[in-house]
């Protein structure tokens, strides 16, 4: 799974009628600077102020994240981070919603209405799948690790906490704290490497140089990804006055149950 994959996952929230997407405003965009993400820590590009450089054209494993790089290896000029993130296709969603159902991740169900247009309704998601992954998160908001073994795993951290995702992992009163550790560990002076100013071996002096580049980019995109959402809601004007109404549907049939602080869902989510 990618970063965006597994944001989605997050945001598929069971409930006890329904399954919802949750920061459905905020989540395409959120999608898009995953990619990103996915891509600076694979090393194929960095980015500066005014834009994204591929560094390594080579094909990542990721047939989406290599289409990525090739459009922007492709692009002339290169695009800067604000404009990349500005012109998300209002589709994301929907397509990492048909990549999680190629997973098996989730059953969707398809259907029109009287206008014509297309909604998109969650019957069930691999509940399984998504406590894993809730237990990767917990590893370091709980730990507030940033070792570079634990790199990509912050980085879901800081963009769940950027995109609005902190309820869907934790939610209610039992997740107060567990909120309130994610909201710290993606404070923007966090995201250091956890050695420096120790002693470090050759391996590891690597690893703390690697991630401290990977801490570079991600920042940058964060922050470029949070002046965009305040720029959509400034003056009152919503997020979602930019998306598509009827793009999809929340929704889904059958009972789910709430993931509590022991991630403990009581509900169907296998196939």
């Amino acid at each position: 799974m990618t970063l965006g994959d597994e944001l989605l996952l997050l945001a598929a929230v069971p409930g006890r009628r329904r399954i919802r997407i949750r920061a459905e405003d905020r989540l395409r965009f959120a999608l898009r600077a995953s990619e990103l993400v996915d891509l600076g820590l694979a090393g194929r590009i960095t980015a500066s102020p005014r834009r994204i450089e591929v560094t390594d054209s080579r094909r990542v494993e990721d047939r989406r994240l290599s289409n990525v790089l090739r459009s922007l290896g492709a692009a002339d000029p290169p695009p800067s981070l604000k404009d990349w993130l500005r012109q998300t296709p209002r589709s994301l969603t929907i397509e990492y919603l048909s990549r999680l159902e190629d997973q098996k991740a989730v059953r969707v169900r398809r259907w029109r209405d009287p206008g014509g247009r297309t909604h998109h309704d969650i019957l069930s998601v691999d509940l399984p799948r998504r406590r894993a992954l809730l237990g990767r998160l917990d590893s370091v908001v709980r730990s507030g690790s940033a070792m570079p073994k634990a790199a990509r795993d912050v980085r879901l951290a800081v963009l769940v906490q950027a995109a609005g995702l902190a309820p869907a992992a934790y939610p209610g009163l039992q997740g107060i704290t567990d909120r309130r550790r994610l909201a710290a560990l993606a404070a923007p002076d966090h995201l250091t490497p956890a050695t420096a100013g120790t002693a470090l071996g050759a391996d590891e002096e690597l690893a703390a140089a690697l991630t401290t580049g990977a801490d570079v980019f991600t920042r940058r995109v964060l922050g470029e990804l949070s002046d965009l959402y305040a720029d959509f809601t400034t003056g009152g004007h919503s997020l979602a006055h930019d998306l598509d109404p009827g793009g999809w549907s929340e929704g889904g049939t059958g009972s789910t149950g709430h993931h509590s602080g022991g991630h403990g869902d009581d509900s169907h989510g296998g196939w």
